[in-house]
């Protein structure tokens, strides 16, 4: 995972900008539009939301994990090794998270699918 945070850490920036448009796309829908055409706007706009949030906190997460204890005894080898037991947990939790993310995001596109189905018929 930290091989994949690296070779994605310079799309850190793009991710939070990403965020950013996503975030004012949806508060801007929520104020400036009806109900149903606002959800045009912001089913997608929480899905990009969604996604380059993740994306940013599994780079600040995975880029920088302790390496492998060195051989011998002492505090801190058991610390690097605990520590590094916490980023298999984390892994294992943005993991599931990834999944729960993926069932969500299908969630709201089925949703905005749906709704753009019914504005195209009352029209």
């Amino acid at each position: 995972m930290q091989h994949i945070a690296v070779r994605c850490a310079p799309a850190r920036t793009v991710l939070m900008g990403l965020a950013l448009v996503g975030a004012l796309a949806a508060g801007i829908s929520l104020v400036a539009f009806e109900a149903a055409q606002g959800d045009l706007v912001l089913f997608p706009a929480l899905v990009v939301l969604l996604w380059a949030v993740l994306g940013v906190v599994f780079i600040d997460l995975f880029t920088r994990v302790p390496k492998v204890p060195e051989a011998g005894s002492g505090w801190r080898r058991r610390m690097r090794g605990l520590l590094r037991r916490l980023y298999w947990l984390l892994a294992t939790g943005f993991l599931i998270l990834g999944l729960i993310a993926v069932d969500v995001s299908l969630s709201i596109a089925r949703e905005w699918f749906d709704d753009r189905a019914r504005i195209g018929q009352a029209k």
